[in-house]
């Protein structure tokens, strides 16, 4: 599954171990042919018809239709351009390749020449062996060989006399400068070239055919599990730690060896995920055989190889930026370019390091990495009316072990300079795209981070989703926070008792209410105790905790909480206070949810005309205040009256939200239930129905909100004559909320109710 490398120098004659001194395959058997006539014995291998490579433990997974591509270049296209396999360390291409020398030598009636191409004496020097298998007489090799002849002339004028078709595998081929500069690289009208390479733009590949090799889908992924450790766990068990591995192929191999191999302890999949740290490179190098430590390379140094390559074309400066991209987060996220800009690395602590990184050496150093295939470039769709963003990838596993390895100054000052180029790709009024393309980094920083550093960037990301309604994602981010503080300043800090309390209310704002009643619940205790029940921290947390038990239909502890909330925030903030207003409305909804229409309508029209003298008319907390009062009139069951104040609540909320966000969408779906009450069926189904993609896309499919939007599409389904797609549709609902809230919720009976109406009437 990766690639392989033998020096000459190590080969063997007759049947031997031929162990690799730089990669990570070997080969248990190596036989040679006879050796040119004649007495000249030049140092050419004994042996350029056999694959330098192990024969792979498993069955060759996925690829298929680029092996059917190459096999059929090596049948029908002899005289064409070469094929170009390239891509990062381990992904599999000297197996690739070996696969087609196999099938193409066994099938196709071809002789396969293999040749190591790693270096400039290994290349030469089995060339030369490939000339005297085609029949070179003593003196031209020797001729060769002292340099007066061109040896990549004797090779090709052999291989195009060549009586039989051939495949030529140039394996490992990752400084291709070698083959520019030699005349390696040539056609012959007699057989077809094969190139494994880790550099994917040279210029020696301009007129091949270039082929990707990557890593592997999930499924083939599992599969290569499952193949070396059958009985190490269950399907989904092996599809676990394949995206733990991040799918690498040489990463699998080493992991199911050491599921297989284990004697004395025998380990499941789920034993490996247990045990394996956040640098992987230390367990997946145990697989190797202790005899063969230090004559193969470990998965530890495969990205060595690369970034030596690039140190010996005067590139040291990739290794600090590799160093660097390893604090962000691995593909599938992307790092925009515009984070790397000369001018904001320049004002970091790169140029310090060793080696340093300064902005005028960053494009070189970047080009060099994406050469080496240790990164990717790609252009990233924009959102709508955007154009695309210029980004690049790097693999998991290699940022992983590249971070795992570094040295603790190196790291501290690498995730300070990191956090300074975040905060500065932060705009001051970022967009979903700006949020989107940066908080995958802002988290993976903080999972790196040993100091504070990058924690007041993570929180400003949190707090903005939150405000935009994108709560899945702020929840995310509240929790990373929540562990890095906990962690770092103790349960019972300041720092970590705030963090607590954002995650509480986004657990509240997606759903999650019992969860965020412990979590606020402790957050409470841990408050009084520190600040005293009249702090507005305390008072922040009971009223968030009055939120939760509202959603879970405790709505008499809610009045009592939030009672006490109002009271508080009255004492220490003022009754103008955007919070004391927010606290009344909140309450409002509660006396209504008991039943109280009248005394909630009051408390609601009294807090919208507070908030429209404090705040003004296009304030958050005066358009909830609005929907509040719109709530209560409609609770009242005053329909015509509701039916343009809800009305109005919608155009000022998506004014002041957007059209999409939960505050909008609560607006609508109250609209939507005056509507009901007025038999305006189409419209209100045409309503629902934008509600319920909305927060599905949002909020998730059993979120209370989202069913609460489909029980009343039932009963509108209902009125309108369509009884058994109500029907089908209430169940749903039904099943979503017994899951959910259980069987005993209001919301529950509610959805019961409704299906009980929708069966009857079909």
């Amino acid at each position: 599954m990766s690639d392989g490398r033998v020096h000459p120098s190590a080969s063997a004659v007759g049947h031997g171990r031929v162990y690799q001194a730089q990669r990570d395959q070997y080969i248990s058997e190596h036989h040679h042919h006879a050796p040119p006539p004649g007495d000249w014995m030049g140092p050419v291998p004994h042996s350029v018809r056999a694959p330098l490579t192990a024969e792979p433990a498993t069955a060759l997974r996925d690829r298929v239709e680029l092996r059917a591509r190459l096999l059929h270049s090596v049948a029908h296209g002899r005289g064409g351009p070469a094929q170009v396999l390239h891509g990062m360390a381990g992904c599999g291409k000297t197996a690739l390749a070996r696969h087609v020398f196999t099938r193409a030598v066994e099938h196709e009636g071809v002789v396969g020449f293999w040749v190591d191409a790693s270096s400039a004496a290994s290349l030469r020097s089995f060339m030369i062996g490939i000339a005297a298998d085609r029949g070179a007489s003593p003196p031209e090799l020797e001729a060769a060989h002292a340099g007066r002849r061109p040896a990549a002339d004797l090779a090709w004028d052999r291989l195009s006399r060549s009586a039989e078709p051939w495949l030529l595998v140039l394996d490992n081929a990752d400084e291709p400068h070698l083959l520019q500069e030699g005349g390696w690289l040539r056609r012959s009208a007699r057989g077809t070239v094969l190139v494994t390479t880790r550099d994917t733009a040279a210029e020696v590949w301009r007129d091949c055919d270039t082929h990707p090799v990557g890593v592997l889908p999930l499924t083939a992924a599992a599969q290569v599990l499952f193949d070396l450790a059958p009985d190490a766990g269950a399907p989904q068990d092996f599809e676990r730690l394949a995206r733990r591995l991040d799918r690498h192929p040489l990463a699998l191999s080493l992991a199911g060896n050491h599921l297989r191999r284990q004697l004395l302890e025998r380990w499941t999949v789920s034993d490996y995920l247990e045990r394996l740290p956040e640098d992987p490179s230390e367990l997946l190098d145990q697989a190797s055989d202790p005899s063969e430590e230090h004559a193969r390379a470990r998965f530890s140094s495969t990205w060595q190889l690369s970034l030596d390559a690039l140190d010996r074309q005067n590139l040291p400066e990739a290794v600090t930026l590799l160093r660097l991209l390893s604090c962000f987060a691995p593909q599938p996220a992307t790092v925009p370019l515009a984070l790397l800009a000369p001018a904001r690395l320049d004002a970091t602590a790169l140029p310090d390091l060793d080696p340093p990184l300064t902005g005028a050496r960053a494009d070189a150093a970047l080009r060099g990495l994406v050469a080496t295939s240790l990164v990717s470039l790609l252009d990233v769709p924009g959102d709508r009316g955007r154009p695309p963003v210029r980004g690049l990838q790097a693999h998991g596993l290699l940022l992983d072990t590249v971070a795992g390895r570094m040295p603790a100054e190196v790291r501290d000052a690498l995730v300070r300079s990191a956090a300074g180029l975040l905060e500065a790709a932060v705009p001051d009024a970022p967009d979903d795209q700006d949020l989107r393309l940066l908080a995958p980094h802002a988290l993976a920083l903080l999972r790196r981070s040993r100091g504070a550093e990058p924690l007041a960037l993570v929180r400003r990301l949190r707090a903005l989703y939150y405000e935009r309604g994108q709560f899945t994602a702020a929840l995310d981010l509240a929790v990373a926070t929540a562990g890095f503080s906990r962690q770092r300043f103790g349960a019972e800090h300041g720092q970590a008792l705030a963090d607590a309390y954002e995650t509480g209310r986004v657990q509240s704002a997606l759903g999650l209410f019992a969860e965020a009643e412990g979590t606020l619940r402790a957050v409470l205790t841990a408050r009084e105790a520190l600040l005293g029940a009249e702090d507005p921290l305390t008072l922040d947390t009971v009223h968030a905790l009055g939120i939760a038990l509202y959603g879970l239909g405790r709505w008499a502890e809610d009045e009592q909480l939030l009672r006490r909330a109002l009271d508080g925030r009255e004492r220490v903030l003022g009754g103008s206070h955007p919070d004391t207003l927010d606290t009344r409305g909140r309450l409002a909804e509660a006396v209504g949810e008991l039943g109280r229409w009248d005394e909630a309508r009051s408390l609601a029209r009294t807090t919208l005309e507070s908030s429209e003298t404090a705040l003004g008319a296009r304030h958050p907390n005066t358009v909830l205040s609005r929907l509040a009062h719109a709530w209560a009139v409609a609770g009242q069951e005053r329909w015509e009256e509701a039916e343009p104040l809800a009305r109005q609540t919608v155009r000022a909320a998506e004014e002041v939200f957007g059209p999409d966000h939960p505050r909008t969408l609560a607006a609508c779906h109250l609209h939507a239930t005056v509507l009901i009450r007025l038999r305006r069926w189409q419209e209100a189904e045409e309503t629902l129905r934008h509600v319920i993609a909305a927060r599905e896309s949002m909020l998730g499919t059993e979120h209370s909100h989202t069913l609460s939007a489909r029980t009343d599409l039932a009963t509108v389904l209902t009125g309108s004559g369509r009884a058994a797609e109500a029907t089908s549709v209430a169940r749903a609902a039904l099943d979503g909320y017994v899951r959910t809230l259980g069987r005993d919720h209001p919301r529950t009976e509610r959805c019961r109710a409704v299906l009980r109406t929708a069966e009857e009437a079909s």
